[in-house]
């Protein structure tokens, strides 16, 4: 029987603010400016923050956002606009790190060895592409960072059963009807919970704030590492004094009625491997008069497609559905077949 999907509605916001115990002060909206993006621009596309406030109070060269993906498979849109989302941050003067999750995927997804590591290599090459500077940032994979992976062992120690139970992603459930990840916390899964845990923490070891972003179906993985951190004493050989903070992006809808977009479910999105002549037909075919459901704005308001006073008239346009938003569809779903080409074959 397959599980029902948890769709990522206002509601969905509302309900993991009440479930989770998250205050205002936890889940904020934004007003403040972030690497020289104005504080309406930020919550129209991101969804809200966490103590980003405190990583922006530090000094610049104290502090580094960080993001990481995958590999699972080739790259969909969404993914693409996360690395869009490190870009623009890093031009904005902010230090940045991705992380290319080559054990992640191995471990979590049971993917080949040779697999992941073939992957983490182009999607290195697809984040060059789409403009991000890996000399002057942190990119990297997981499987030749010898400190994040020390810590990952040293953290072990201040970890809790109960830890890793809570820890699940809300749409756990779906993907097991679909035979995508395992049923329950096992050994291999853990160790993909505690690599990505580490890689935060490791950077808190030379940063005194470190802000990860996320989409908001992924905040039980900073509160995972958060209790973790908490616990290290005077005698842990690693320090959890730092600031950890989190940038929460809005989740693209899904094409086809799935939740979001993902690389493991046929369908669901638009990736580096859709054919040109199925991008333009699942963005045509999107009639959706809602911005919020619609699988096209949402990906538009991800993407460094346009500026925010563009995006705030598309945002009518679609509500409206007019001439103009049919002509921008179409403008917009040339854009993707040109993502789609900077991905190496």
């Amino acid at each position: 029987m397959t599980a029902a999907p948890v769709l990522f509605s206002d509601d969905y916001y509302q309900r993991v603010i009440k479930e989770y115990g998250y205050s205002p002060f936890d889940l904020q909206r934004f007003d403040f400016s972030l690497a020289g993006t104005g504080q309406e621009e930020l919550n129209l596309r991101y969804l809200c923050h966490h103590a980003a406030d405190r990583y922006a109070a530090a000094p610049v060269a104290n502090r580094i956002t960080t993001t990481g993906f995958g590999m699972s498979g080739p790259p969909h849109m969404a993914t693409a606009s996360h690395i869009m989302k490190m870009v623009k941050l890093q031009q904005g003067g902010e230090n940045c790190q991705i992380v290319l999750g080559d054990l992640d995927a191995y471990n979590g997804r049971g993917r080949s060895y040779s697999f992941t590591s073939e992957l983490a290599e182009r999607f290195r090459i697809f984040s060059e592409r789409l403009g991000f500077d890996g000399e002057k940032g942190i990119l990297r994979n997981q499987r030749d960072h010898a400190d994040a992976l020390t810590n990952m062992y040293l953290l072990g120690q201040f970890t809790q059963e109960s830890d890793f139970e809570g820890a699940e992603e809300d749409n756990h459930a779906y993907y097991v009807s679909r035979g995508i990840v395992d049923a329950t916390m096992t050994f291999r899964r853990r160790l993909s919970l505690g690599l990505m845990a580490s890689d935060f923490i490791t950077l808190g070891q030379k940063y005194d704030a470190v802000l990860v972003l996320l989409g908001v179906d992924e905040h039980k993985y900073v509160r995972f590492t958060q209790d973790v951190a908490r616990r290290f004493d005077e005698n842990a050989p690693i320090r959890g004094n730092f600031t950890l903070a989190a940038l929460y992006a809005r989740l693209n809808s899904g094409f086809n009625g799935h939740p979001k977009f993902s690389k493991s479910i046929p369908g669901s999105s638009i990736s580096v491997e859709t054919a040109p002549d199925e991008i333009r037909k699942l963005v045509r075919e999107d009639e959706s008069r809602d911005p919020a459901a619609s699988p096209v704005f949402q990906l538009i308001s991800q993407m460094t497609y346009c500026s925010h006073e563009e995006l705030v008239r598309l945002h009518e346009d679609c509500v409206e559905g007019n001439k103009k938003w049919e002509s921008e569809k179409e403008n917009f779903a040339d854009y993707l077949v040109h993502i789609k080409e900077l991905w190496p074959r």
